[in-house]
């Protein structure tokens, strides 16, 4: 009876053991359950923050580019200004010097007519002087004096002739006096010019120095625009292995597209396919192996990158995709590293591929027939994307292939 009790105490003490035991194992494997799925939210809201700060970094990026080349465009007006200031300031110099020249002639021949003038005035006032001297009745004492008919000949010959001396001094000194004058308008007005022409000269040299100002400031903002641009670069290659994962990811997306489109069509496109991003027409980036911006590696750029318009500057994030050709839809939605994709499907082999686009902008889905010219999107970037750009493809039996030559 008392081994009895023994084991049904032993028992019970285990049932109460297991009882009390059991929800405690449980609360602990629910506290793991709600740890991880906090750790998976944190997970997740880190992704998310660094997919936005990614966005803003782009967008930060693209923004600058803009500002270095609305800068650069400032710069090279600045620089025709201050060579057309340049040209002007040395044109005027040399006007200026060309007057100074001429200041310098007219002032020796105005020295020369003075002199002349004061000879001539010195003479006329010797001969006056002597004449009063002598008398006012000196000619006539001088005619009375002669002996004979030819003695007064003589002697009215010898008056005339020294009156008509005096009177040609008095003549010469005049018109030498009317020319003097003359000389020295002209140097007034000449000097006059000069002093116009100082006038302009220093103000163009005033405006050139403060072109060169602007030009210097220009160069200084340029400066600091690519010195953001680096800090900013440099921020991008720190997140280089999530960038890289992307990059692989979109080389591995971009075979299974070969391999779904793998197919014996002619490759036949009719007709030349129309441009997919209207008003946009610069390549920022063209078909072919390029070194790659961020890896330094030696890639295939399997399409080509439209971009944003550089001159005027304008963003081409939001503008309308249209599709090349005639054809069917054949994917509209994600695909990996080339984001929110539409591939359409001409015929004949020949497959037309639209990356990058943003959430909510394909305005196809698969299987809708498509014309050339329609709209299928909206340009983003989303997937394996820096900034705002197209990434179009042109795939012949889902090999890719430069796009340009379809295009013209």
């Amino acid at each position: 009876m008392r081994r009895r009790s023994a084991v049904i105490t032993f028992l019970s003490t285990v049932l109460a053991a297991t009882l009390l035991l059991t929800p405690l194992a449980f609360a602990a494997t629910e506290a793991e359950l709600r740890e991880h799925e906090e750790a998976a939210r944190e997970a997740r809201e880190a992704a998310d923050a660094a997919d936005a700060a990614a966005a803003k970094l782009a967008v930060e990026l693209e923004g600058i580019a803009d500002r270095i080349d609305a800068i650069e465009s400032d710069i090279a007006a600045i620089a025709d200004d201050i060579a057309k200031a340049t040209a002007r300031r040395e044109r005027l110099q040399s006007e200026v010097d060309q007057l100074r020249s001429q200041v310098n002639e007219k002032q020796s021949q105005i020295d020369a007519t003075q002199a002349e003038h004061d000879r001539q005035q010195g003479l006329l006032a010797s001969r006056v002087q002597s004449t009063y001297k002598q008398g006012d009745f000196f000619f006539l004492e001088m005619l009375f004096d002669a002996v004979s008919i030819e003695d007064l000949i003589a002697r009215t010959t010898l008056a005339q002739r020294v009156i008509r001396q005096n009177e040609q001094i008095a003549s010469d000194l005049k018109e030498t006096q009317i020319e003097l004058e003359k000389a020295k308008a002209e140097l007034d007005r000449t000097l006059e010019a000069v002093n116009t022409k100082r006038a302009e000269a220093a103000a163009e040299e005033q405006k050139l120095l403060d072109l060169r100002a602007r030009h210097a400031s220009k160069l200084n903002e340029q400066q600091q625009a690519e010195d953001r641009k680096t800090e900013l670069m440099v921020a991008n290659k720190e997140s280089a292995k999530k960038l890289r994962a992307l990059a692989e990811e979109e080389e591995a997306e971009s075979q299974r597209i070969a391999d779904e489109l793998y197919g014996s069509g002619s490759g036949y496109f009719a007709g030349e396919m129309a441009w997919p991003v209207p008003g946009f027409y610069r390549v920022s980036s063209p078909y072919g192996y390029r070194i790659h911006p961020i890896f330094g590696t030696r890639k295939l750029h399997t399409g080509i990158d439209i971009g944003r318009n550089l001159d005027p500057p304008k963003s081409i994030g939001g503008a309308a995709i249209v599709s090349a050709g005639d054809g069917t839809v054949i994917y509209a939605g994600w695909r990996g590293g080339y984001g929110n994709t539409v591939m359409v499907d001409h015929g004949n082999g020949v497959v037309t591929l639209y990356a990058h686009q943003p959430s909510g902008g394909i305005t196809v889905s698969k299987g809708q027939r498509v014309s050339r010219g329609q709209r299928i999107g909206t340009v983003g970037s989303t997937g394996y994307s820096t900034g705002p750009h197209l990434h179009f493809e042109v795939r012949i039996n889902g090999t890719p292939t430069d796009p340009m030559p379809y295009l013209r």
